[in-house]
């Protein structure tokens, strides 16, 4: 296995990396990431209901907006899907809400396909929805596994912040014959061939599974087995697994060469696979929770009340503005976030997921602990951030762990963050920035950090020009 490789340079200095290099790795093609893999427009659902500004007398039921905004979710989510386009695309419709102020007191949820939240405008003079409340918890959640009635505020109290579902193994397979990848044969990154033991029971268009196991070996030879303790406190790191390092890279076949037993898949990997560590297994994808497609969140202005006797530091209140999981083929546009612990946040299990647009503004919560002000953050596969931007954030673009990517951040500015912008946590792959602005942007081995976080990330690729420190890790 080749050493890692990690470079901190100018920008200038970019094209003096060689690919592919002595083990064939190259940089992936990053070009499939966003909603319907970026190819086309995000559509403009029909409206299908329309709500105004409560009046001052309605306003003294704290739930009120809460209710509505989401009883026409929901008579939305209930109608027939209808398609779309040319690209697969099905709709339902969207609740526009008028220009005006809206107070939630609870969480609204978008959890049927083909839905969109929609205001008039992202400033003041728009659609603003404002937070309210005094326990911490996420605001929007578009996410196929929740029930709408999660969103009452008593239920929030019970659960606090909603908590993100994070299995280790989502999937349940098709039923079909597993195969494996072929013994003593390198897979390199940046490829999209995959040799296999059978191409059987598989065919063109299908999507699977590359299941690379974490083992051992792989973590001794990176040094992951055995990491520092906090030199400030002598408290052990907690030492990494090979279970949760077990990496599921969703593809899609676009060819099958049967005489030669390969598959040619549509991304291509963002992890080599070596073959001194067990092979990859590959299997139908097939997922075990609802996946929603075809939802947005757009045109909207989303404030947290906030204490005023802690105007600064309050965290009982908003955390995420927006969070997005078990979705597919998913967006936020034209966002306005203020006051919020944090962002936007794609999670674990999104998929093709598109936020343009939006700014992130102005974060209440204490400044500098973990866990906080994390402005955009992508850690599903396949996502996109653009034309976004920053203010006060401890981590302006971000991933979390065990991240299979690939995703990408373009065109976006970070302001007066006070850390740096990258994979956060442990090991994210496949990641882009390209012409991102902000205080700095780190790939880097975190050691102890956050109780042992060690290499946050593999495979990250930086073309800015406006970062302080360039730093690409490729190979691991």
């Amino acid at each position: 296995m080749a050493p890692p490789l990690q470079v901190s340079c100018g920008s200038d200095d970019i094209n003096a990396l060689k690919f592919p290099d002595a083990c064939n790795n190259t940089i992936p093609d990053f070009s499939r990431v966003g909603y319907r893999e970026g190819h086309v427009r995000i559509p403009m659902v029909p409206v299908k209901e329309v709500l105004h500004p409560s009046s001052s007398d309605l306003c003294l039921d704290p739930d009120h907006d809460r209710k509505r905004i989401q009883e026409a979710i929901d008579r939305v989510a209930a109608l027939p899907l209808q398609p779309m386009g040319n690209d697969g695309a099905s709709v339902r419709g969207a609740v526009l809400l008028k220009a005006g102020n809206y107070y939630v007191k609870g969480a609204l949820i978008i959890n049927a396909s083909g839905v969109v939240l929609r205001g008039e405008g992202q400033d003041e003079n728009g659609t603003v929805i404002t937070a309210t409340g005094d326990i911490s918890h996420d605001f929007v959640l578009v996410n196929g596994m929740l029930a709408s009635d999660l969103g009452k505020w008593e239920n929030q109290r019970t659960k606090a912040r909603t908590k993100e579902m994070m299995p280790t193994n989502g999937y349940k397979g098709a039923r079909k014959p597993d195969t494996y990848t072929r013994p003593g044969v390198c897979i390199p990154c940046g490829s999209t061939e995959i040799p296999v033991l059978d191409t059987k029971g598989y065919s063109v268009g299908e999507r699977i599974v590359i299941e690379r196991p974490g083992c051992d070996e792989w973590l001794r030879d990176i040094g992951m087995d055995d990491l520092p303790p906090r030199p400030d406190s002598g408290v052990p790191s907690t030492p990494w697994t090979p279970q949760l390092y077990t990496f599921r890279f969703e593809r899609r076949i676009i060819a099958i060469d049967r005489e030669s037993s390969t598959f040619t898949i549509d991304i291509p990997m963002v992890m080599s696979l070596d073959p001194k560590y067990p092979p990859a297994r590959i299997f139908g994808l097939v997922h075990k929770f609802n996946m929603i497609s075809d939802v947005g969140v757009e045109n909207l202005r989303l404030v947290s009340g906030v204490n005023p006797c802690h105007p600064t530091t309050d965290e009982k209140h908003g955390w995420y503005a927006i969070v997005l999981d078990n979705t597919v083929h998913g967006w936020v546009a034209d966002v306005t976030t203020v006051k919020f612990v944090s962002g936007i946040f794609a999670s674990r299990w999104s998929r093709y997921i598109t936020i343009q647009d939006c700014l992130v503004d102005d974060p209440v919560s204490k400044e500098t602990d973990g866990g906080r002000r994390y402005m955009f953050n992508l850690s599903g596969q396949m996502g996109l951030v653009k034309r976004c931007h920053t203010n006060s954030a401890r981590h302006d673009f971000i991933t979390l762990g065990r991240v299979c990517g690939p995703n990408v951040f373009v065109d976006s500015t970070g302001f007066h963050a006070n850390n740096d912008s990258g994979p956060h946590e442990r090991f994210a792959m496949g990641i882009l920035y390209d012409n991102i602005t902000c205080r700095q942007l780190n790939v880097r081995q975190r050691l102890w950090m956050g109780s042992g976080q060690g290499w946050a990330g593999k495979c990250a690729l930086d073309g800015s020009y406006l970062v302080h420190v360039l730093s690409v890790l490729f190979t691991i």
